[in-house]
């Protein structure tokens, strides 16, 4: 049963029947002088998974965690370190060591309006988040600086979730007909780039359309886009034989 909590609530950090709560999303956050409750922080429904606690908010503001996988935009340059947007209320920076291969001499070579997938490392409401390119082996493993030619746009973070849920079958099922490349930001970020601007917008629709429509709904709503796009005739479903 779904538990929708307010501002203020307190929560148990130990749900009967779940795995000891280890890592604390967003929405939530410690009782100082309860280490065994968790505090409520913003409106949402409360999830529960593997060893994680969350709060699933409908938000388009975005609040740093560390760990979060984020699409930035490059505002300036510092001395040793790049000014991010990430769409939180602070601006993020990044050190030009915290890419592959960058020393000293060999700095990477970001200007003004670049995009890179970074990931948070700092974030409290005391200082600006950092960011970092590189894992701890020092690998980019997917992240750094975005190709140019593609298309960003920015949903609800409820949606970028949802895409990233193992569960989703969205994208995978938009790219049976659809060749595309795709890196979603968990600050509600999303790049594509794809063979011709019509099939991006398409894609672009697509996702953002699909926030509201359910799991199961998903194959035939893709299926009738698809269609649509391309001009294939739609079949009529049950709603529209039971008009004529």
């Amino acid at each position: 049963m779904a538990e929708i909590h307010l501002p203020g609530d307190i929560v148990s950090l130990v749900v009967p029947g779940e795995k000891r709560t280890e890592i604390i999303g967003c929405g939530l956050e410690r009782v100082i002088n309860n280490p065994d409750q968790l505090l409520v922080v913003q409106p949402g429904i409360r999830r529960v998974s593997h060893g994680k606690q969350w709060m699933a908010v409908h938000s388009r503001r975005y609040i740093p965690q560390k760990g979060d996988r984020v699409i930035g935009i490059v505002t300036s340059t510092h001395g040793e370190t790049f000014k991010i947007d990430i769409g939180s209320a602070d601006i993020a920076f990044i050190s030009f060591l915290s890419f592959e291969g960058a020393t000293r001499r060999n700095r990477p070579n970001l200007k003004v309006g670049d995009l890179i997938y970074a990931s948070v490392t700092t974030a409290t409401k005391h200082l600006e988040p950092e960011l970092t390119c590189i894992d701890s082996e020092g690998r980019a493993r997917g992240m750094g600086l975005l190709p140019s030619g593609g298309f960003l746009f920015k949903t609800s973070l409820n949606l970028v979730r949802r895409i990233l849920s193992p569960s989703s079958r969205l994208l995978s099922l938009i790219g049976k007909d659809i060749k595309f490349e795709i890196t979603s930001g968990m600050n509600g970020r999303i790049w594509i780039k794809g063979i011709n601007v019509v099939e991006i917008i398409a894609v672009c629709r697509i996702i953002k359309e699909s926030e509201f429509i359910t799991e199961s709904d998903i194959p035939a709503f893709v299926d009738k886009q698809i269609s649509l796009l391309y001009g294939f005739p739609v079949a009529a479903d049950d709603s529209d034989n039971d008009r004529l």
